[in-house]
Formats: structure tokens, sequence, C-alpha cells
């Protein structure tokens, strides 16, 4: 009786994509090309690791066990059969120089075992030269060799790289596996501080359990969120505009000194260079919690941690959301934020 499927080493949720790409190595059928697509955070980079243990482990061939050798060394960076091209910088690109080196190696490999996996984070970042470089051995793989195409924008891939590639979309991680993965990822941090002679900072429950709430499904985003500092600054904006709104015109207009207009220059940052794209930003961050604190109490929930209750019926929290979705959709284009801000919390007044 064959053995099940378990996954592959390092990789948490993602069944269906992982099971259909085992499936493929077991066929001798996968893809040459692969994109990985999907949100930030989510483990696009761990899924590429892992197929790359599937494709290398000799112990449980097409899956991984993870603790062998061979996988240790691909999960570790030292495996021969496995690359990471990377931009120098963050945000910057991958050079056509480094493309033109990596297809002249390609021509000689697999250099150790009978695969050979280059993976591109984020593939996004090759330029046009750069992938000419490489279009000949993107076409006319050696075999063995595999290209993983790693992008959380996948419209910004070149149309030649969404031709000759399969795309393997990824999804964000059930909220009970989010909380297993992050609450895993912070034990293993202060495992390591405490191993190190170190204090390994402990994210505040309710700051976790509400970055968990904001990270739809990305692991990477609720760790971020949960050591952010100017996230308090933020929810203090939203408990100031959700009071100012239940006051009226008397909250609304308190004020540079007031509760509301001073919780809006804390969580922009006050005055200075870049002021408007500040304001704009924190516009942004604190509408996008409280529609997200709203729609929670649309379904029966008690809305965020740190925020006052709705207090409303269905059709004035919808009211309430549909103006509130209106100024996040038309916040790019409106000049003059704290004025849209203004007028839309006199409409929730109404």
């Amino acid at each position: 009786m064959a053995e099940a499927f378990t996954g592959f080493p390092g990789v948490r949720g993602h069944e269906h994509a992982q099971a259909r790409l085992s499936r493929a190595i077991a066929r001798d059928q996968l893809h040459h090309g692969l994109i990985v697509m999907g949100p930030r955070g989510i483990g696009k980079a761990a899924l590429a690791l892992g197929l790359a243990c599937a494709l290398h482990c000799p112990v449980r061939p097409a899956v991984g066990c993870g603790r062998c050798t061979v996988c240790h060394r691909v999960l570790t960076g030292l495996h021969a059969g496995v690359e990471r091209i990377v931009p120098e910088a963050e945000g910057g690109k991958i050079k056509v120089e480094v493309a033109r080196e990596l297809s002249h190696r390609l021509q000689h490999a697999p250099f150790e075992g009978q695969h050979h996996v280059v993976i591109f984070d984020p593939a996004d970042a090759l330029t046009e030269q750069a992938y000419n470089a490489l279009l000949k051995s993107i076409e006319e793989p050696r075999p063995g060799v595999h290209f993983v195409m790693i992008t959380t924008h996948p419209d910004g891939l070149l149309p030649t790289i969404l031709s000759r590639c399969l795309p393997v979309r990824l999804g964000p991680l059930p909220l009970p596996l989010l909380t297993e993965v992050v609450q895993g990822v912070l034990a293993e941090r202060q495992r390591k501080a405490v191993a190190e002679g170190e204090e390994a900072p402990t994210p505040d429950p309710e700051r976790l359990a509400l970055a968990l709430r904001l990270a739809q499904g990305s692991a990477g985003l609720a760790l971020e969120l949960a050591a952010d500092p100017s996230l308090d600054d933020v929810l203090a904006l939203v408990r100031s505009a959700m009071s100012a709104a239940h006051e009226g015109p008397a909250g609304i207009f308190s004020g540079d000194k007031g509760p509301l207009w001073s919780a809006w220059t804390q969580a922009s940052g006050g005055a200075g260079p870049g002021r408007p794209a500040r304001e704009r930003a924190a516009c942004g961050r604190a509408l996008d919690l409280w529609l997200l604190h709203l729609r929670e109490h649309l379904r029966g929930g008690q809305g965020l941690p740190g925020l006052p209750g709705a207090g409303a019926e269905v059709p004035a929290l919808l009211h309430q959301i549909d103006r509130l979705q209106a100024l996040r959709e038309g916040l790019e284009r409106n000049p003059n934020v704290r004025l849209a801000l203004e007028q839309t919390l006199l409409e929730l007044t109404a």
C-alpha cells in the first residue's frame, strides 16, 4: 500500500499544490518551468525548497523526508543541485551579468544528483535583458533542470515567462494553521535567543491576536505586524475617529490639539518631508482596520481587539462600511486626505 503523502519538508498548508507537484515528480512529468504565485509571506520560497527536497531526497522520493543529509543540505543552501537567484539589494533587479553566468553554468548541470533546481526570488526582478540571456536555457533545458519563478505580482512578469511556465497558485493560510505557524516561529526565535544568552521580545497576546487577524493568511505579514510599534498609533487613530463620528461636528472639528487630530499627527509622523504621503498611508491603514472591525461585527463577531464595539444595527453597519470603503478606494486620487476624512466622518454622523 502506497505511503500517504504528508507534505514537503518545511512546508505548511497548500496541500493541493504540494500533492499535485509530488504526483508530477513521481510520474517524471514535472514541468521544467513553474511560477509559484500568491500573497506575500505565505510560504512560496518554502514550497520551492520543499520541492527541491522532493526531487533530491533518496529516502522519500517525490516527497522528501526533511531529515537525511541530502534534505538538510537543500534546506540550508549547501546542495549543489539547488540555486537561489536573488537581486543584489532588496527591491533591486537581477542583472543580465548574473543571468549570463547562470546560463553558462546550466550548460553542465546537474552537478549533483539527477536534478538541478534554479529558484528566482522574486522572478519579477529579472530584467528583460536578463531573461533574454536565459531564454535558450528555459526553452530548451537540459534534462533534470527545473526553474521555479517566485512572485507576488504575476502581472509584473514578462509575457515570455508566463507563456513558458506552469502556474502554481498558493492561497492564504487558514487562521488556525496561520496561528500555529506563527507561534512556532516565535517559539523557535525564543529558543535560539535563550541558547545564545539573549532575550527575544515576546509579542503582547492581544497584539499578536490582532496581527493574526490582519495578516489575511500571511505568516510573514503577521510576524511583521506583531512587531510593528506603529500599529498602536494606527489603532489609536481608529478609536479617535470612531469617537469623533459618534460625537459629531464637535469631535470632528476639534482642532489640531483635539483627540482626533492629535492621533492623526501621531499616526502619520507629524510635520516634515513627505507629510502628505505619510498622512495618506496612515489614513489607509486606519481605514483597513476600521473596515475589518465593522465586517467582523456584521458577521456577529466581537470585532478587532483594542477597538470599541460598533454598536449599530445591520443597516447602519452597512452604511458605515459603504462610506469608509468609498473613501478607501478614492484615497490615492484624493488631493486632501484630511478634508476627505472629515467629510466621511460627517456622513457617518448623519
